[in-house]
């Protein structure tokens, strides 16, 4: 027992040995750190300029991390920014501490940290640390943008914990940019510098959220204001009932048209058969809801003949949809509360639906994952798990047809007053993420109606997911 004793006691002295010439590498490392104040700067990226000096021979590798946090009263944005050097034998390293600064009002609190480390890949511990650097300081709203600042501005499901959406000044920029006001307007407003607009909208311009247009920008997404708002939420009401009268009649004829289809050997005679493409229809509420209202009818409205292929290539963690994309001037009562997404990869796709929008979580560190190249896996939460099912379109299409008769002459006279009402309010046309939030309100209330009619049976939690192999 002895042995074991001291052998534990020389490798705790071994250890702390280790650590404690490591903690002194700060006679190895040296530094200079210009001064800088982020309170005088503002918004935007910020460089502090850094000098690293390895004083011995072997090479050293140091991290440079700089985190940006924000508490506002509607959002609180965080940016962390982390580069690895290597300093070869008696090498000079001069570089930048770079500080982004999102466009959000209130406390900023910022860190700067130097770590001294073995490996650039390992994690990062606070015994490597041998500078480290931190403030505050407040931005306070200007009287200009304040109205806008207190208006409750509503994005599509899932999307809003993306960096490119997550702070004050992305959220009003579209009405701003849709009421005509100049970068330089802009700026005065919000009491921030006329270069950081121009590099906002010209960055936001290669994500798809704007067009440039000689010197001035246009919004490529829809900003719905309280007023179309309003009107399109009647006449999503008024849309909704006649599509749901025509529904109606339709779901009473199911049952007879899935005896047809399996007496034509189309669907198998087994509401069981789980791995067979066509069995879904023996499960009406998911396919009305998800299919019909969604997978087909919706993406008529939607997008024509052109792909509905909702949060493809993306996650629901960092949603990055500009094609779908729209804020509306409002809560959550201005818009529907279905989920749908459509993701593709290869000859297979995946729909997703939910007749509420469902909760999830994201791993750490989700909102850099991106940004490192690594793959965000997002989870349901346990509540809204969905019950799965196989499906093939092509086989679940007589029904589908079937479900959408006398409906398509409502959905021309949606998309026409649709229309009417955008253009009253300087909308030159409908945007893809217009309709879809225009059709989230049809398709709420539609599911409403049936539940409360007693034509549809709600199953499970109204949560479900489709996997197919063809189109």
């Amino acid at each position: 027992m002895r042995k074991v004793r001291l052998m534990i006691l020389l490798v705790l002295l071994v250890f702390a040995d280790a650590n404690s010439g490591f903690a002194q590498k700060s006679e190895i490392i040296k530094y200079v750190v210009s001064e800088y104040d982020l309170g005088s700067l503002g918004w935007g990226r910020h460089n502090v300029q850094l000098k690293l000096i390895n004083t011995e021979e072997y090479i050293q590798f140091v991290t440079v991390v700089t985190r940006v946090s924000c508490r506002g009263e509607k959002y609180s944005p965080e940016r962390k920014l982390v580069a690895n050097y290597a300093l070869y034998g008696n090498d000079t390293v001069s570089t930048q501490a770079i500080f982004w600064v999102p466009g959000n009002y209130g406390e900023i609190n910022y860190e700067l940290l130097l770590y001294h480390v073995i490996d650039t890949l390992d994690e990062l511990l606070d015994y490597q640390i041998f500078f480290r650097d931190s403030g505050s300081y407040s931005i306070k709203p200007p009287a200009g943008i304040k109205p806008y600042l207190q208006k409750k501005i509503t994005l599509p499901p899932m999307v809003g914990r993306h960096m490119d959406l997550d702070y004050d000044f992305s959220r009003v920029m579209p009405f701003l940019v849709s009421e005509n006001k100049s970068a330089g307007e802009i700026a005065e407003m919000a009491g921030c510098d006329s270069s950081f607009v121009i590099d906002h909208l010209e960055y936001m311009s290669t994500r798809g959220y704007y067009r440039k247009e000689g010197n001035r920008f246009r919004s490529a997404i829809p900003a719905i204001n309280k007023s179309e708002a309003a009107e399109s939420k009647k006449l999503a009401i008024e849309i909704a009932d006649k599509i749901t009268s025509k529904l109606s009649v339709n779901i009473d004829s199911y049952w007879e048209v899935l005896d047809t289809l399996v007496e034509a050997g189309i669907i198998v005679n087994d509401s069981d058969a789980f791995m067979d493409g066509g069995s879904v229809l023996y499960r009406p509420y998911p396919v009305v809801t998800a299919l019909s209202l969604w997978f087909d009818m919706g993406r008529s409205f939607i997008t024509g003949t052109a792909p509905f292929n909702l949060f493809d290539r993306t996650d629901f963690c960092n949603a990055q949809i500009p094609y779908y994309m729209y804020m509306v001037e409002g809560d959550e009562a201005v818009s529907g509360n279905c989920f749908y997404a459509l993701i593709t990869s290869g000859s297979s796709y995946q729909i997703i639906y939910g007749d509420t929008i469902p909760q999830i979580t994201c791993p750490l560190g989700f909102m850099f994952a991106p940004m490192a190249g690594v793959e965000v896996h997002w989870e349901y939460k346990k509540e809204y798990f969905p019950e799965s099912f196989m499906v093939d379109s092509t086989t679940i299409r007589p029904m589908l047809v079937h479900l959408r008769t006398g409906i398509d002459p409502i959905m021309a006279e949606a998309f026409n007053k649709l229309t009417k009402i955008g253009q009253a309010h300087n909308k030159t046309f409908l945007f893809f993420g217009h309709r879809w939030w225009f059709w989230n309100l049809v398709a709420t209330r539609v599911v409403a109606n049936l539940n409360e009619s007693g034509k549809l049976t709600r199953r499970g939690n109204g949560q479900y997911r489709f996997d197919g192999f063809d189109f």
